[in-house]
């Protein structure tokens, strides 16, 4: 994991644009589109980094966006320049300053891997989702759909490394 990376993902960013001009009917092929390039890129997430109980490591923690509603998110930005306008949103609305002091470079499978573990205590993690360029474009991936990614995704590893057998 790469801390303070710079990352650009301008076929992301205009395939999230196609899909937020389409409304709340998004075309099949804008979606298609969304789900390749997301797979591709490399993203920014908040992290917090904290001591170790052993000397030398450090933990990572991805904090939480709470939204309106209660409903909690990780956050991804797809690159500085959108994690910078995070900070001085027009709407009045930003996240928190804490959110852009440190920055690893993760894929998207890799979030999804967080959001899907389950606790210490053994429950299920009660974040909702994940939350590309809060307060921008605001691509909402409810864990039910990273859910779905990442058995999609599976079944596509299944499928080749079978292929490959043949």
């Amino acid at each position: 994991m790469e801390l303070n990376k710079s990352v650009s993902n301008p076929m992301l960013v205009g395939a999230m644009q196609l899909i937020k001009a389409d409304g709340k009917e998004p075309d099949p092929a804008h979606q298609k589109m969304f789900m390749e390039e997301l797979d591709k890129a490399v993203l920014l997430a908040p992290v917090e980094m904290t001591e170790g109980e052993e000397e030398g490591k450090a933990m990572v923690r991805f904090p939480i966006l709470t939204g309106g509603d209660g409903k909690q998110f990780f956050v991804l930005f797809t690159d500085n320049a959108a994690l910078e306008s995070s900070q001085k949103s027009e709407s009045g609305k930003a996240i928190p300053e804490s959110f852009s002091e440190k920055t690893a470079a993760v894929r998207f499978l890799e979030m999804a891997r967080v959001l899907l573990s389950k606790g210490p205590d053994g429950q299920d993690n009660p974040v909702f989702g994940i939350v590309i360029n809060p307060f921008m474009e605001n691509i909402i991936i409810p864990k039910t759909a990273v859910q779905g990614m990442v058995l999609k995704k599976g079944q596509e590893a299944a499928k080749a490394r079978e292929d490959k057998k043949d």
